[in-house]
């Protein structure tokens, strides 16, 4: 069958219009066909969109189409015509089917990726990548409000982070969880990180600082009952206190000592600050080392304040920080960097009042009257590497560590600091 340039101009014309979904004007096709007849050698080119003409598309993307199998002869006039396929009507016609099938198949799946990498890129920017999962572990005290923060504005998330929020008892059980892997990143009071490190039950990197006494924050406080009114009545008493090797009885003992206490004698009960208070009332303990805001409750309950453990030797001394396995810090860095930095407007927030006080309500659970009283201490931007080490010379004095500890082992290269 052949086919002359006339006829293959009209079909490729029709094609183009039913492929952009343009009514077909006959109208259109006359006289003037000839005057759009490709140069030798050139190829008819066809623009193909995701719509109809009138949508707003992006450029079109030019597909030559060219004949299978074809190959031109010159006819008796001189005229140029094409040869498609010899052989029978009916074999001609499925050569010619298979033919168009293959040009819409190709020009379909170049629609189908071209609408849909559109779709996918939207304004024109890549596709967000899935958040990063972060389990952190918290204990439920003032000194995480710079972080509860960051979670309510959702400034990790920004940051690429999706956190798990892991609530936990005690600073050492935090540390536990960073061993076992149940934990990516921990809040901890200091002693335990340290701890776990002199003795190589883990490899910790320190990020971030989390708090620093003040005045009020930390107290030993006795039952309602009046049963234990004075420090040097703590012999034989039995005191909660969330963990052994923790701040609340690193602290506790070195100011029960200066104040004539007899640590040694003492029997720590550990359990979850927040049952504290409920169990002075029903005198399942006899007093306990509490922080912030649960000094405040047990005030309001009728405990009696023992000692201040902010004060004298332990004035401004820094208290917890955020921790991490030393493996996370060096295969990670872009993970670190991101909470660091989502953890630090957190921090600048929390520096107002008004925004703790919402913090304290929302995510400790107090009401507005027991936020408003809670003694504060402060929330550092950077890590103090004195402040720090004065925790672990403590803990060598209190013989809480085998020997001298050096801090600065725990510090990753470059985090800035005071």
């Amino acid at each position: 069958m052949e086919i002359d340039d006339s006829e293959l101009d009209r079909r490729l014309t029709d094609l183009r219009r039913a492929l952009s979904h343009v009514p077909r004007d006959r109208d259109r096709i006359g006289s003037d066909h000839t005057a759009r007849r490709p140069r030798s050698g050139d190829r008819e080119r066809l623009a193909l969109t995701s719509a109809g003409p009138d949508a707003q598309q992006p450029d079109a993307i030019p597909v030559s189409l060219r004949l299978v199998r074809s190959r031109q002869k010159v006819a008796s006039r001189g005229e140029a015509t094409h040869d498609i396929a010899p052989g029978t009507g009916r074999d001609r016609l499925k050569r010619r089917q298979q033919a168009a099938a293959a040009v819409v198949v190709a020009v379909l799946t170049a629609l189908s990726v071209v609408g849909g990498f559109f779709l996918y890129r939207g304004s024109g920017q890549p596709a967000e990548s899935p958040p990063t999962l972060l389990r952190v572990g918290v204990l439920p005290l003032v000194d995480v409000a710079a972080f509860y923060r960051a979670v309510d504005q959702e400034y990790f998330r920004k940051a690429g982070l999706e956190v798990q929020v892991v609530t936990v008892a005690s600073g050492p059980e935090a540390v536990r969880g960073l061993e076992t892997g149940r934990l990516d990143v921990a809040f901890s009071s200091y002693p335990g990180m340290f701890m776990a490190q002199a003795t190589h039950a883990a490899d910790l990197k320190i990020i971030a600082p989390a708090y620093t006494a003040k005045p009020g924050h930390l107290m030993l406080v006795g039952a309602p009952n009046h049963s234990f009114t004075r420090p040097d009545q703590a012999a034989h008493k039995r005191i909660g206190v969330t963990s052994r090797g923790s701040i609340s009885d690193l602290l506790a003992i070195s100011e029960l000592q200066q104040a004539g206490g007899d640590p040694a004698s003492i029997t720590w009960v550990t359990m979850d600050m927040r049952a504290m208070v409920p169990a002075m009332q029903r005198g399942q303990i006899d007093g306990a080392v509490l922080a912030e805001p649960f000094v405040t409750t047990a005030d309001k309950a009728g405990a009696v304040k023992l000692l201040d453990l902010g004060l004298d030797l332990n004035f401004e001394i820094a208290m917890s920080g955020w921790v991490v396995p030393a493996r996370s810090a060096a295969t990670r860095p872009e993970v670190i960097d991101a909470f660091q930095r989502a953890l630090n407007r957190g921090v600048g927030d929390v520096q107002n009042r008004d925004v703790r006080e919402q913090i304290f309500q929302q995510y400790l659970g107090v009401d507005a009257t027991t936020a408003r009283d809670v003694r504060v201490g402060s929330f550092p931007a950077h890590l103090d590497l004195g402040d720090i080490q004065r925790v672990a010379d403590l803990m060598v004095q209190q013989k809480m560590l085998p020997g001298p500890f050096n801090v600065a082992t725990m510090f990753l290269p470059g985090l800035p600091r005071s």
